[in-house]
């Protein structure tokens, strides 16, 4: 699992991209969550990006 910064502008935009080439949304393959820092996405087992 990977998470992305969506407060980051060049993350976002890598992610949007990687959403549309790969039809992420339409395959299910992609989850959101809101973890309050990279830290907190790290503990829950992401890697970041």
């Amino acid at each position: 699992m990977r998470v992305y910064d969506c407060d980051n502008q060049e993350e976002l935009a890598q992610l949007e991209n990687l959403i549309n080439d790969k039809d992420l949304i339409i395959n299910n393959l992609i989850q959101a969550f809101a973890p309050d820092n990279i830290h907190e996405a790290k503990n829950r087992g992401f890697k970041p990006f």
